[in-house]
């Protein structure tokens, strides 16, 4: 079978290496090229904390090894910051802590290493028979997977349709050295704003480090934005209740613009969409980046289980496996972005209640740790 993947991220990587070993002939389109990143010095503030389930596939794919700068963390504590409710997970391998792009570099390594096809061309669109509209050229495949992030800019030339699912917000992100050392564990608070993460980093020259991903309503943004970064450090320092002491950034904030958005279909004809393609939701727990590896494994096990079916098959396939548990995500989300931001007497005794239970009872967090991959 002939397989087109358009987009050489992480996800779209993975997706190629899955088809490649089910024995597929796999193409990768990207405009943007596949070489790998240069990593050195400080971590780059995008990072992703990867549940079991993702690095189990990486693992699988040969695209993971034990690395200076990727962090395991132990436990993540969560606290309400208008009332006294808080919980902690806690488990030997609970994450890993891993910037993008050193996961994104161990895939493009063995996708080098293999018989992948990698074309840096832009694929204008393509028909639902798998017809590649190229810039000065066509091609033809029995399945293309859309993994080219969440502008979907083919996706939508090819006839998907994005469903806005509104909550827009900016987040900021950045590293930052820190004056208590974390111990392996990630903090979340939620505060009225939105929740505010610092997690666990490697130590760089004898400095405590931590990733910071703040998601902020729209007018709090723009307000900080307008901070010097000094005065952004020492409020995020206040905010976080100084769970790691005075914080300090090592390089510039990156502010990234927030929404949730899915496809109204995740199939047409021999065409599937993954990833941020499929769904962009609000970044907690690393819920983006185990979500889109989520997608690769259902690809996977049903190229296992049908290794004879054609392109439109295993696309309808993948996308009935995984529509509920992307929209449950989603919801599930939205709940949290609504509920902790509200100062209502009743949504705040919810909280409290919601994360008390969690908790004192193993079984409800399981069931987050679980959904956070």
């Amino acid at each position: 079978m002939n397989t087109a993947i358009i987009g050489a991220g992480s996800i779209g990587l993975a997706a190629a290496l899955v088809c490649q070993r089910a024995g597929h002939s796999v193409t990768v389109f990207d405009p943007q090229g596949f070489d790998q990143k240069s990593l050195s010095g400080e971590i780059d503030p995008r990072v992703w904390a990867l549940g079991g389930q993702s690095t189990a596939l990486l693992e699988d794919l040969g695209a993971w090894s034990p690395d200076e700068r990727v962090v395991p963390y132990q436990s993540m504590h969560v606290i309400d910051a208008r009332s006294d409710a808080k919980v902690t997970f806690s488990e030997p391998s609970l994450g890993h802590l891993v910037e993008a792009d050193w996961v994104r570099n161990q895939l493009l390594a063995q996708v080098s290493g293999s018989k992948i096809h990698c074309v840096p061309d832009r694929v204008e669109s393509v028909s639902q028979r798998g017809i590649l509209e190229l810039q000065r050229d066509q091609a033809e495949a029995d399945l293309v997977i859309f993994a080219e992030g969440r502008q979907a800019q083919t996706a939508i030339a090819s006839g998907f349709e994005i469903v806005d699912g509104g909550y827009r917000q900016r987040a900021v992100v950045g590293t930052l050295k820190c004056e208590q050392p974390h111990r392996g564990e990630a903090f979340q608070i939620f505060t009225e704003y939105g929740p505010l993460a610092l997690l666990p980093l490697p130590d760089h020259n004898n400095q405590h480090r931590v990733s910071l991903v703040w998601s902020l309503d729209l007018e709090t943004a723009n307000e900080l934005q307008a901070c010097s970064v000094e005065e952004l450090a020492s409020r995020i320092s206040q905010t976080s209740e100084w769970a790691r002491g005075e914080l300090e950034f090592v390089n510039q904030p990156i502010w990234i613009p927030l929404s949730q958005q899915s496809l109204k279909h995740d199939s047409l004809g021999c065409l599937l969409a993954i990833g941020d393609t499929s769904h962009g939701i609000l970044p907690l727990a690393g819920l983006g980046a185990n979500l889109g590896f989520g997608d690769v494994i259902a690809l996977k096990q049903t190229l296992e289980k049908h290794p004879n079916a054609h392109g439109d098959r295993i696309a309808r396939t993948v996308a009935r496996e995984r529509r509920f548990e992307q929209r449950t995500v989603a919801m599930v989300m939205g709940l949290f972005s609504n509920v902790f931001r509200s100062d209502q007497p009743l949504l705040q005794l919810g909280r409290s209640f919601a994360l008390r239970a969690a908790d004192r009872h193993a079984t409800i967090r399981s069931l987050i740790q679980e959904l956070a991959g």
